[in-house]
């Protein structure tokens, strides 16, 4: 049965995961089993039932009447929602495509870049089942949720900044999700693939053969799928992944995982392949990763090989390094010391004059500001932003921010912790940062982990408090993440 909807009417669900969707396709297939069930009860009333009265009561006929009556504009909201899944709105970049599945004609929307042939297959699969709503089929297909898909979004005034994980540096040292639960599973086993960049096209393939020997997420079985990243972006840009295999130790793939970028770009980048077991709740367990610096990559090299899983652990932020760099100036102005009583409380300025070296964490390059708290004020009133300069790795802002109310013995207890973000419609993504301050690990008394300031910070921020009134100029290497270093 068609339903015939305006664009208006459907909804936008784009940004479900896979795991949610497929819940929601399990509701649209019960609600439709028990609309069935009810026909068939309806049925068989009728055959059995001859008084009218005691029919429509029986058969609820009377209580569909009142809704039409009370409701009679109203479009029922599963059938909206089932609307939506087949027909979904197509986004820039997006054409349809016919496919036949099971002898039957699906239109699907395929992504013309960056699309990956097993996300068509979910979308064909929800399609093709839910135009025929009289099957009632108990397997579902395969979900691919991410173990941590909600993206981190811009920050909101915290007590510190150290829940915050780098987007920037990672690797087999460094989990690729904040905090995540992995399991107590022990890694083992291998994976098999082969790396291919086709020149003409500025594609850059990955074929996924097989992996060997996992561990055990259930008893005697797994049911593993592979992921893939180009690092330092772990954004929902860089991700692609397989179908699941169901209850194999060794699963054969097959499969081709694609990016769209340009060579010199793609030998900048790291590959990460992990695999992870699937679970029906979204507690997908990892089961291993191996990395790649493709800028060492022999890309004469395009035969299978095999490479041993290892485990992931997470690096000290000691170990991480790296090479963005702020360009700043600061000035502190003591209270009436400009005549006439001004300023009337302490001021404190800081220049923000560029970035360096920025990360390229997309294909496209990055849209960056910065942001400002003075500590322990993480107040919206302490929060300051520059404009942001879109698609640029070395950034100019020349933006100047200015604080006051301070008196000026408060200049050893606080904090000016200076963040770089990339700006995305969903979710904004730390870059690096630092904290100017005199790094006592004190503020008023109290122990704090925010005022860690390492070397180079700390003699930033005394040379400013030692010429008052005068900018002081600083090139300061930013951290990868914003973690306490005591």
């Amino acid at each position: 049965m068609e339903l015939d909807f305006n664009v208006e009417e459907l909804v936008d669900l784009r940004f479900l995961t896979d795991e949610e969707l497929e819940v929601i396709v399990h509701v649209l297939y019960r609600d439709t089993e028990l609309r069935l069930l009810e026909d068939q009860r309806i049925k068989k009333l009728r055959q059995s039932v001859l008084d009218p009265k005691q029919l429509k009561i029986a058969t609820g006929d009377w209580f569909k009447e009142v809704r039409a009556k009370r409701h009679s504009d109203k479009t029922f909201g599963s059938d909206i929602v089932r609307a939506s899944i087949r027909k979904k709105k197509r986004t820039k970049g997006e054409r349809q495509k016919k496919v036949t599945i099971n002898n039957k004609e699906v239109i699907i929307n395929e992504q013309e870049d960056q699309e990956l042939d097993q996300q068509d297959n979910v979308d064909c699969t929800i399609t093709s089942r839910l135009q025929n709503d009289d099957e009632i089929d108990g397997d579902t297909f395969s979900q691919h949720n991410d173990e941590s898909s909600v993206p981190t979004k811009d920050m909101d005034a915290n007590s510190s900044l150290s829940s915050f994980q780098s987007p920037t540096f990672s690797g087999s040292m460094m989990s690729l999700y904040s905090n995540a639960d992995f399991g107590c599973i022990d890694v083992s086993g291998s994976i098999t693939f082969s790396l291919y960049y086709d020149e003409n096209s500025l594609e850059f393939n990955i074929n996924v053969v097989q992996c060997d020997d996992l561990a055990e997420a259930k008893k005697n079985r797994s049911d593993p799928y592979v992921k893939s990243y180009l690092l330092p972006d772990k954004s929902s840009r860089s991700k692609r992944k397989t179908s699941v295999k169901k209850k194999t130790l060794n699963p054969t793939f097959n499969e081709w995982l694609k990016y769209k970028l340009e060579k010199d770009e793609l030998q900048s980048r790291t590959l990460n392949l992990s695999v992870w077991h699937s679970d029906h709740f979204g507690r997908n367990l990892f089961l291993g990763e191996v990395e790649i610096p493709l800028e060492t990559w022999d890309w004469s090299n395009i035969k299978p090989t095999s490479y041993i899983l290892h485990p992931r652990i997470a690096a000290p932020s000691n170990m991480i390094r790296s090479n963005s760099q702020l360009y700043l100036s600061v000035k502190f102005i003591p209270a009436g010391t400009q005549g006439q009583g001004l300023p009337p409380t302490t001021e404190l300025h800081i220049h923000l004059r560029e970035a360096r070296n920025l990360v390229p964490i997309r294909c496209k390059g990055i849209n960056s500001f910065v942001k400002c708290y003075i500590l322990p004020d993480v107040t919206k009133a302490s929060r300051q932003k520059t404009r942001v300069i879109k698609k640029d790795l070395n950034p100019v802002y020349n933006h100047t921010m200015v604080y006051d109310g301070f008196q000026t013995q408060d200049m050893n207890e606080t904090c000016a912790e200076i963040t770089v973000w990339d700006h995305d419609t969903f979710s904004n993504q730390l870059l690096g940062g630092l904290r100017l301050s005199l790094g006592t690990g004190l503020s008023y008394g109290l122990p704090v982990n925010w005022m860690d300031s390492n070397e180079e910070e700390v003699s930033a921020w005394r040379r400013m408090l030692s010429e008052p009134g005068q900018w002081v100029d600083s090139t300061l290497p930013l951290r990868p993440n914003m973690n306490s270093m005591q």
